[in-house]
């Protein structure tokens, strides 16, 4: 029954009321003279009364408050393991047909009492609606298991919901993802399991893991090193062989001296042929093998015809050359030098990239090195220090001027540019970036040329300045960069106390390289991506098109056709983004494939050609062992119990049984204002109406 209150103190309304009589009286009965009789003076005055009381008391915003009550049924999630490893054991067609048919039977009996919700997880949590059943929707066919992940968005979906009780039905293997025993422990409702599978250990060989270089160097030899291990194969004989681009190039006898047998096996391989190159790992079956699909993997190798080249030359001994060393050596495609300008004798030309720290200096202007840079237009990155000769540094043309006198240093810490766009890194070094210990850079009056791009600028002390701390240059001459300061050495030791790595560091420094030391820069259509896709995630590319001016531009169409090993060839067009171009083309099997774009108008942009692979996810046939002592520990941990996949009444009953699964009932209060009630509105208005009829019928004014 709603309830009617105020939001004013309730004395108001006496003075309400007696503001409603005193108009009444005033109106009606403050002359003797007999206008209208008195019964009508009466009728009259009180329809006026409540009128002018209605109107009066809702200058009081009232409201009325209606109180009712929901009841909530409980809600019980049931979810079933939809990956390959269930199906990898002997009696898989009982699973394949008669598991799904019973879960999906459990769920229709618990609907009884409860609201029974159905997934199917795996790779990723799938919702079923109601009217799904299990056996139309389960495949089992992903290609991983991640326990964690399914928890964790059921736990998100679910949170402050009447949840009853989770039922998990699993073989317990899972390959990808934190333990599910520990992200469990947060959820405030009970977890069951059904334990599927089979324990028993059975005989199989298998490919465990494959170690090797993704990206090697033509005519280079580089190792590999194989992993393989037996279940049940004590006595058992193999042969492990390695093919490269289907030619066998090494084969290994393979002798099982125990059960649990698990060995290592090196190979020196040598990369013959540039490009993408497929290596095929393969043990040869033993007897009463339980499954063949683990004996064999396929990796797939990047042969780089050459390293980029990359030459720090400086003044004098630095730690800084060090620190850079070390993080463009991380990264295999580039081969560093490092040398005294006053002891180089080599050519400049023949490196991608130059490193120039501190150079020109005050002692050593390096003007034919300087002089060759600008006719040339090599790519370079300047570091300026308080040895540099900043009027010599301005005539490089490096996108950057400082307006110095005698140079003198002052610390500046970096404060991310969140418009630079030149390159994209990780949230985690911009992060990290946020934090860095300052550099001595120089004092004075910076000019930014328009065609600079700044990732860093100077933060000094607490005040973010527009002076840069790392700029970018980029014209139709080519490339520079500018680090203005040094000290970039105690960024390093930064990154690792902070990480315990120095991953951040060296994203910084090789997107940086990268960046600059980019062949062909003028070339006008560019297409990105990865070099190794695996089979569960999309094949993408990005593209960039520029015009005459080297300006980005996204008028024209840009198209490509990807080709398999087998030549079938499958068309696409990139999606538009401003000023950039992006295709995802979905996930592709496993192979070697090739890919030919092009731009619609016009030949002034050649089409762009290149290659990546598409590796197989195989992780659910490296173990196919069922982990039921996981299952148990995951239910009895959270309150529930653990059945076998033949005891679902007993869970259904169980279920049933317990007291905490019954219905929730929420009281809900709701609020309205009465002046937004229509009927008020027509109640004044039929009162005045009423009164005027009467007072003019009356032969009143």
């Amino acid at each position: 029954m709603p309830e009617l209150f105020t939001g004013q103190p309730g004395w108001l309304i006496i003075l309400c009321l007696l503001l409603a009589a005193a108009y009444s009286i005033i109106l009606y009965f403050r002359e003797t003279k007999n206008e209208f009789p008195l019964i009508m003076k009466i009728f009259l005055g009180i329809l006026r009364f409540v009128s002018v009381f209605i109107i009066s008391f809702m200058l009081l915003s009232p409201f009325l408050r209606t109180v009712t009550s929901l009841k909530e049924k409980p809600v019980i999630i049931l979810a079933l393991d939809n990956s390959q490893s269930l199906v990898m054991v002997a009696d898989s067609s009982d699973y394949r047909n008669r598991f799904p048919q019973d879960f999906d039977r459990l769920a229709s009996n618990v609907s009884r009492m409860a609201e029974p919700r159905r997934y199917l997880f795996g790779e990723k949590l799938l919702p079923l609606s109601q009217e799904s059943e299990f056996r139309d929707a389960t495949t089992f066919t992903d290609r991983l298991t991640d326990f964690s992940g399914m928890i964790s968005e059921l736990e998100n979906m679910y949170a402050n919901r009447n949840v009853g009780a989770m039922i998990i039905a699993s073989d317990g293997i899972f390959n990808t993802g934190a333990n599910p025993v520990y992200m469990a422990k947060a959820l405030p409702f009970p977890v069951f399991t059904i334990a599927l599978g089979d324990t028993s250990i059975r005989r199989d060989l298998l490919v465990m893991k494959v170690n090797y270089n993704r990206m090697v160097y033509l005519n280079n030899q580089f190792p590999v090193e194989v992993i393989a291990h037996g279940h049940a194969s004590a006595g058992g004989l193999s042969k492990l062989r390695i093919a490269l681009d289907g030619q066998q190039v090494a084969v290994q006898d393979v002798v099982i001296d125990r059960d649990d047998f698990t060995k290592s096996y090196q190979f020196i391989l040598e990369a013959k042929k540039s490009g993408l190159n497929k290596l095929s790992i393969t043990l040869d079956p033993i007897d009463e093998e339980l499954s063949l699909v683990n004996n064999r993997k396929e990796i797939y190798l990047e042969v780089l015809d050459s390293r980029n080249k990359v030459l720090i030359l400086s003044e004098a001994p630095h730690p800084d050359i060090s620190a850079i060393r070390q993080a463009i050596s991380s990264n295999q495609n580039y081969e560093v030098e490092e040398a005294l300008y006053s002891d180089f004798r080599g050519n400049p030309e023949a490196y991608n990239l130059l490193i120039m720290h501190q150079l020109p200096s005050v002692s050593e202007q390096a003007l034919p090195l300087m002089t060759l840079i600008t006719d040339k237009r090599l790519p370079v990155l300047f570091i300026v220090g308080p040895k540099s000769d900043v009027a010599r540094f301005n005539q490089a043309r490096s996108g950057l001027n400082i307006m110095a006198g005698r140079i003198s240093m002052e610390e500046a810490t970096p404060a991310v540019n969140p418009n630079f766009n030149a390159f994209s890194l990780s949230e985690g070094t911009r992060t990290w970036l946020a934090g860095l210990p300052p550099l001595n850079s120089p004092l004075g009056e910076y000019q930014v040329s328009n065609s600079a791009k700044v990732l860093l600028y100077q933060r000094i002390g607490s005040v973010e300045t527009s002076r840069p701390l790392l700029l970018f240059n980029e014209t139709l001459e080519g490339r520079s960069g500018v680090i203005v300061g040094d000290g970039i050495w105690k960024w390093r030791l930064y990154d690792y106390a902070r990480n315990g790595n120095h991953d951040s560091f060296n994203e910084l420094l090789n997107k940086t390289v990268q960046f600059l030391s980019l062949k062909d820069q003028k070339q006008k259509f560019r297409i990105y991506h990865k070099s190794n896709f695996l089979e569960n995630e999309p094949v993408e590319f990005d593209g960039e098109v520029y015009n005459d001016s080297y300006e980005l531009i996204s008028d024209p169409d840009v198209s490509m056709t990807i080709q398999d090993e087998n030549g079938k060839q499958f068309p696409f067009v990139f999606n538009k983004s401003g000023n950039a171009y992006h295709l995802n083309a979905g996930s592709f099997p496993p192979g070697n494939y090739t890919y030919a774009a092009k731009v619609a108008e016009g030949g002034q942009y050649p089409p762009e050609n290149g290659q990546f692979s598409v590796s197989a996810l195989d992780l659910e046939a490296l173990n196919t062992i069922a982990d039921h002592h996981l299952l148990y520990q995951l239910a009895a941990e959270n309150g529930g119990k653990m059945f076998s996949g033949n005891e679902l009444d007993q869970l259904a009953d169980f279920l049933k049984s317990m007291d905490e699964i019954k219905p929730v009932t929420y009281t809900q209060k709701s609020y309205e204002d009465l002046i937004n009630k229509w009927w008020v509105f027509g109640l004044v208005l039929l009162l005045l109406s009423l009164e005027w009829f009467l007072r003019k019928r009356s032969g009143g004014y």
